[in-house]
């Protein structure tokens, strides 16, 4: 028993690929001399070692087993020693399993896949638009960035988490930011100030453009910013589109006290629960003109909001459309199927 605790105390602590290495050489070198003792027990070295296979699982289907004394001897050493040796390596497999399961939670591993959509920052704004976004298309890769959340606040296979400051290159590069698709930057809502708030919106901006032109991409970033007159700051982070936090809310509520039900019909936009979204195609070759377009997505089941960001669709009727054009619809999901 002395050598057995000695010999458990030190292969427990050996590295995984150790452990394997021994774990096949226990197996193989068992099997090996199972055969040698009892060649009439085990016809083939097969046969020797699906018998120590079985045995060191502690499956023990019966069908071998050693009937001359020095192999019974040699099997009650295998015992001890053998199961003990494929025992730690099974446990090395569960130990490295949940290390990796925690690990994944807690934002540590890097995201490998491409084509994915990057969001920075978590708050009720987050939530939200993932929640959306999930609901419209499951499928759509998201990969969230926050350094205060402690643990994924999403099921592993929802959103892929990242724990780390987004400002800087390693924390991005974990999110596999060259390859992405999109990079949303939400304003830190822990931040009071609307400055402080913009300042470190501008920062990481900085910081995806930055990494960008190092891996020579052109990564499509979106962000929010608390006051309109802060987009100047902006200006050097090739930022594509803005959303102002305060303005639009401001906005939506002069609409709806100059238009009455504004405030119903634009929530109805944005939410796909009536059963109608926002979607984005390229127009159709025989769709010259802006009144072809419109004419030709009515015809679908589908209603032409914008020609790339173009509102005025009606007034520029008869002008050719743009070439390669992208058509902002409103249709449902069974319409979109047709276009």
């Amino acid at each position: 028993m002395y050598f057995f605790g000695r010999f458990w105390k030190i292969i427990i602590n050996f590295s995984f690929s150790a452990i394997v290495l021994i774990t096949i050489i226990v197996i193989l070198s068992a099997a090996w001399l199972f055969r040698y003792l009892e060649p009439a027990t085990f016809p083939s070295y097969f046969d020797s070692l699906w018998y120590t296979m079985v045995t060191s699982t502690t499956v023990g289907y019966g069908d071998y087993y050693p009937v001359s004394v020095r192999g019974r001897i040699f099997a009650m050493v295998f015992f001890l020693y053998g199961i003990m040796t494929l025992t730690i390596f099974i446990g090395k497999i569960q130990q490295m399993l949940s290390d990796y399961k925690r690990m994944k939670e807690e934002g540590k591993l890097n995201y490998k896949n491409s084509g994915h959509v990057i969001f920075i920052g978590y708050g009720k704004k987050t939530m939200i638009a993932i929640k959306e976004i999930k609901s419209a298309s499951p499928a759509m890769a998201i990969v969230l960035i926050d350094s205060k959340l402690k643990k994924n606040p999403y099921d592993e296979d929802d959103v892929f988490f990242i724990s780390g400051n987004p400002a800087e290159d390693e924390t991005l590069l974990k999110a596999n930011l060259p390859v992405a698709e999109r990079v949303f930057i939400l304003s830190d809502e822990t931040i009071e100030d609307d400055l402080a708030a913009d300042g470190t919106t501008a920062l990481i901006a900085l910081g995806v453009e930055d990494l960008s032109n190092e891996y020579n991409v052109n990564m499509h970033t979106t962000v929010e910013i608390r006051k309109a007159a802060h987009k100047q700051r902006f200006k050097h982070a090739n930022v594509e589109r803005f959303i102002y936090s305060y303005e639009s809310v401001g906005l939506l509520f002069a609409r709806e006290c100059l238009h009455s039900g504004s405030a119903t019909l634009f929530n109805d936009l944005l939410s796909n629960e009536r059963g109608s979204d926002w979607h984005q195609i390229t127009a159709k070759p025989e769709w010259r003109t802006y009144k072809d377009a419109a004419f030709g997505v009515f015809s679908l089941g589908a209603t032409l909001i914008a020609v790339n960001n173009d509102l005025d669709v009606a007034a520029r009727a008869a002008e050719p459309l743009p070439e390669n054009a992208t058509l902002t619809i409103v249709c449902s999901d069974i319409s979109i199927t047709k276009l």
